[in-house]
């Protein structure tokens, strides 16, 4: 699991979210706390719509992330799948019953799904 490219701490400044974007050519982040507890995603436009807000560069990322999120609590690309096309999201959390992060299925793990026939 490439934890590093795809969360960040909900410590994180907006500026080094977008700096971690940058780096792994990434649209939308994984926030979780300290004790790995997944407490939200932020993508881009989200920054974006801070950002135009009047919300700061140096502003913690837990003031702008999306608490409630999509999610399954097993990897299961079958289930995954309905969910990568219908609200065209491109990173999905698995989570435990504590909100602990455990995996996440990607639009990469999706097409790697489809290619091999659903499989």
């Amino acid at each position: 699991m490439n934890v590093e490219r795809y969360c960040v701490s909900e410590k994180y400044t907006i500026k080094e979210v977008l700096e971690q974007f940058e780096s792994y050519n990434n649209r939308v982040a994984i926030v979780t706390s300290s004790s790995n507890i997944v407490i939200g995603v932020v993508s881009q436009g989200d920054i974006l719509r801070a950002l135009s807000a009047g919300i700061g560069l140096y502003t913690p990322v837990n003031q702008v992330i999306r608490s409630s999120f999509l999610h399954l609590y097993k990897r299961d690309l079958a289930k995954a799948y309905p969910i990568f096309k219908k609200t065209l999201i491109s990173l999905l959390p698995v989570i435990n019953e504590d909100n602990e992060l455990i995996d996440f299925i990607t639009i990469g793990d999706i097409y790697e799904y489809l290619e091999n026939g659903g499989k």
